[in-house]
């Protein structure tokens, strides 16, 4: 088959794939085929795909959304020191009786801790109410020394929403550095803004027990 020939009806291939799969038509394609070699047809073959899979990715990757390119040029302190979030706005999967989840606030006299049986499957999360964009996080420990050395983050843009977790430049789950002592902060940029309404912290290694205080940092919307 001709090498123009052949590239015309691979093109048109992948426009009718792409339209089926997204259900409308989207040209991401343009210029002069890559050069057919009659010596190796599947070579030539398999360039035309990597350049195809180059300009048209489709689905393969998750692709930035709102919450991902949201503008914040100054992120803020969105509430927890300061007690602009209420109380009953935070939660935790598990909470020793003297440290519950509203005992997280940065810089506070105590910390939250979780049960010790669930140390590693435990949260502690914030309802935002409204969509807020987030940058980043500050953590401390318990001021016994207690406290969480790595941990992901996880959010929801709506409370509707299923909970996605804050990436790396790669796009896989971010495992964050957390603290090595129970009273020096340490504050966690994000790679991405996210658009977020709840947020909730999940520790995955810890120093004697799941113990954190924190603030998280960002823009309020509107």
């Amino acid at each position: 088959m001709d090498g123009a020939v052949a590239w015309i009806l691979m093109a048109s291939a992948v426009a009718v794939f792409l339209v089926g799969v997204e259900s409308k038509a989207r040209v991401c394609y343009f210029g002069p085929p890559p050069e057919p070699d009659p010596e190796n047809p599947d070579g030539w073959m398999k360039q035309v795909m990597q350049e195809v899979r180059a300009r048209c990715p489709g689905q393969g990757r998750r692709q930035p959304t709102t919450a991902g390119t949201a503008a914040c040029s100054s992120p803020e302190p969105l509430g927890m020191e300061d007690r602009t979030i209420p109380d009953d706005r935070i939660k935790a999967s598990s909470s020793l009786l003297c440290c519950p989840a509203n005992n997280s606030r940065l810089n506070g006299d105590t910390a939250w801790v979780a049960l010790d049986s669930e140390a590693l499957n435990s949260w502690i999360g914030v309802n935002l109410v409204k969509r807020t964009v987030v940058s980043g996080i500050t953590t401390q420990g318990h001021h016994y020394g207690d406290h969480t050395t790595k941990y992901k983050v996880a959010y929801k843009e709506r409370p509707s929403s299923a909970y996605e977790y804050v990436t790396d430049g790669n796009g896989d789950i971010k495992v964050f550095i957390g603290n090595t002592d129970g009273s020096s902060p340490v504050t966690n940029m994000f790679n991405e803004n996210v658009v977020a309404t709840v947020v909730r912290i999940e520790p995955t290694a810890i120093y004697v027990h799941a113990a954190l205080r924190f603030e998280l940092l960002g823009c309020r919307l509107g």
